[in-house]
């Protein structure tokens, strides 16, 4: 599996603050962003979760706050695209939890990057019927450079939930569609269960100092 584009990575990361939408809110999409932005920043600059040997749960703590929100067999079947449809009820379950780790892994290890001084900003939003977009821009001073990044929302049973995000024009549901077809072009599923399973081992694996 190729490693996710580093431009798409260094952004996506930032985005992940705002990933969250509180379940009892009943705000517009771009007021849920900006208040869930407030949220997650709280908890990554909590003190109860400063130094390297609270780090987990620092992780865990916002991990705790998004993954809830996130659309997950949304995400999951339009990362999977037409192999979804073949799938049986096991597979798509099995296929949601690796693909959810592998952004969980592949991200959260960047998040302590970027610390108070990171700037978010909250242009406009656009609603049609069940489906919106909020646009938002995030300044990084350690680049000094202001990123773009579109959230995709949907409402389900009147909640407002991510199914995917744009950042700098590069979509995450894309993103990892492209690489899994690649995969799925030359060999079978299993292949690319056995493939998100390698990477996640990889990726869980102690860095060498």
């Amino acid at each position: 599996m190729t490693r996710p584009h580093v431009f798409f990575h260094k952004f996506l990361t930032l985005s992940l603050l705002a990933w969250a939408l509180p379940a009892w809110a009943a705000d517009s999409p771009l007021t849920l962003i900006r208040s869930t932005t407030e949220r997650a920043r709280a908890a990554l600059q909590d003190p109860a979760y400063q130094g390297d040997d609270r780090r987990q749960a620092c992780v865990d703590k916002v991990k705790e706050i998004l993954l809830p929100q996130f659309d997950s067999p949304e995400i999951a079947k339009r990362t999977l695209g037409p192999s979804w449809r073949d799938r049986t009820d096991a597979q798509r379950k099995e296929f949601t939890q690796l693909f959810i780790q592998l952004i969980e892994k592949t991200y959260s290890g960047a998040l302590d990057r970027y610390n108070s001084d990171v700037q978010f900003f909250y242009d406009q939003e656009r609603v049609d019927g069940d489906f919106a977009e909020v646009d938002t821009r995030i300044f990084a001073p350690a680049q000094n450079k202001t990123f773009s990044v579109n959230y995709h929302l949907h409402n389900v049973d009147g909640k407002w939930l991510i199914y995917d995000i744009v950042a700098e024009n590069v979509s995450l549901v894309r993103n990892y569609r492209n690489q899994f077809n690649r995969i799925l072009s030359k060999s079978s599923y299993e292949d690319l269960v056995q493939t998100i399973q390698a990477k996640l081992k990889q990726l869980s694996a102690p860095s060498s100092s």
